[in-house]
């Protein structure tokens, strides 16, 4: 299987990077990123970052499988709200 670095789902490609600024906002270094760019990370930062946003995806689904409506107190809205958006 090959790996690329598109989304499964196109449309959901924004909803991801605002995700991505959003986690490394609450990492502390957004600022460096806004100046530098993705390019200019480290591994490590971006490799937390990845980590940071597959958990609260989990945290998300697991909040839709469960019927839950209320969100875990870590996760964003963010990608919830492109795919209610685009029904």
């Amino acid at each position: 299987m090959s790996r690329s670095n598109r989304p499964v789902n196109p449309g959901a490609e924004n909803a991801l990077d605002r995700m991505k600024l959003e986690v490394a906002s609450e990492l502390g270094i957004a600022d460096r990123v806004r100046s530098q760019g993705w390019n200019t990370m480290t591994s490590a930062d971006c490799g937390r970052v990845g980590g940071h946003m597959v958990r609260k995806m989990i945290e998300q689904y697991e909040s839709g499988m469960s019927g839950n409506t209320a969100q875990a107190t870590n996760s964003t809205l963010t990608a919830q709200f492109d795919a209610n958006k685009q029904s």
